[in-house]
């Protein structure tokens, strides 16, 4: 098994990139970039698709920890710290999107269900906000831990199969009926590149350094592509963020402590940032357009602000803001159970 260090904090500081990262993704659309359309689709190729990074991190961690590695105590974890967190946040949009409005973009028929399937669905799916397709996704993965230690400890040649997997997702691109399952494929290779990264860090990381000019080139070649909307297949998301993967980790490994501690709480807290911030981001939809418009909003035309680099930063700060303040208000209310109601 690979040789352990002590604590790994060029992944904390990773963390806390990456949820800054996911949280100026979901902000994005709500600006109007039609004066800036090439300024809004490089911002958007810069954050989208950042959860990429956040399952690389979770299989780095989970190689990283596999020494401790107990199945009931890591299934009972992941459900105190991930599932109840995500049943609680999940309810005021459970009740919204059943009880008093309809959620835009679901698919035909699903509001001739039951209530009760509709709440089963959502939950399954996470489609009931947006950045909570995650949840039943990384579940999968829990699940499945088993069959990764064994091809970490046994068979830790199998890696290679992260290449043919890595150009599926790039070729297949993320969406698809069967939601969670859909998600997981596509992000699969990207959880098990970390693993590999924590298992063979040593080698990663000088292999990285001696040609990280070609995972640049890949990622500047897919930044290109998006901003300038080549056709696709192939899909230029995957690629992109699996050589920044690779190339922001191996140099925060060097060079973590050019941020000191500035993003260890945001890092600490990450899960609950990634649970709660969709909710305030909705709240200043709902104030913006009402101030602007005269309007309600109703889950639709929410573009109300002209997309800037001024604008969308301060919008982003804002909704990181919010979320790190009610996170930390709720830390001093739970005390040590907070983990079990925010995440975090």
């Amino acid at each position: 098994m690979a040789q352990r260090d002590d604590y790994q904090q060029h992944i904390h500081v990773f963390r806390g990139v990456a949820i800054i990262a996911i949280v100026c993704a979901h902000t994005l659309p709500s600006l109007n970039w039609t004066a800036n359309p090439n300024l809004g689709r490089a911002l958007d190729a810069v954050v989208n698709q950042s959860s990429i990074f956040f399952f690389f991190i979770a299989g780095y961690l989970f190689e990283h920890l596999s020494d401790r590695f107990s199945y009931k105590r890591y299934l009972l974890q992941k459900l105190k710290t991930v599932l109840l967190p995500y049943l609680i946040f999940s309810i005021p949009a459970l009740v919204v999107f059943t009880l008093l409005t309809q959620r835009v973009g679901m698919w035909s028929g699903f509001y001739d269900l039951p209530v009760a399937a509709q709440v089963a669905l959502f939950l399954i799916t996470g489609k009931h906000l947006a950045p909570l397709w995650f949840v039943p996704t990384i579940t999968l993965f829990y699940l499945a831990a088993p069959l990764f230690l064994y091809i970490d400890r046994r068979c830790p040649a199998a890696y290679w199969i992260v290449v043919p997997l890595l150009l599926l997702s790039t070729w297949v691109n993320r969406g698809g009926q069967y939601g969670p399952l859909n998600f997981a494929l596509y992000l699969l290779p990207v959880y098990l590149l970390g693993m590999a990264f924590s298992h063979f860090k040593a080698a990663a990381i000088t292999l990285i350094r001696k040609w990280w000019f070609l995972l640049a080139a890949l990622a500047v070649l897919s930044f290109i592509g998006e901003v300038y909307q080549w056709g696709s297949p192939p899909w230029r998301q995957m690629p992109l963020k699996a050589a920044l993967a690779l190339l922001l980790t191996a140099w925060l490994y060097g060079h973590h402590q050019w941020f000191g501690s500035r993003l260890n709480y945001i890092a600490e807290v990450s899960f609950g940032i990634f649970f709660i911030h969709a909710y305030f981001i909705s709240a200043i939809k709902v104030v913006t357009v009402y101030l602007i418009t005269g309007q309600i909003y109703k889950g639709e035309g929410a573009e109300v602000i002209p997309g800037t680099v001024l604008n969308f930063t301060v919008y982003a700060v804002s909704v990181l803001f919010l979320t790190v303040t009610f996170i930390w208000l709720m830390k001093k209310l739970f005390g040590r159970s907070s983990r079990m109601v925010i995440g975090a």
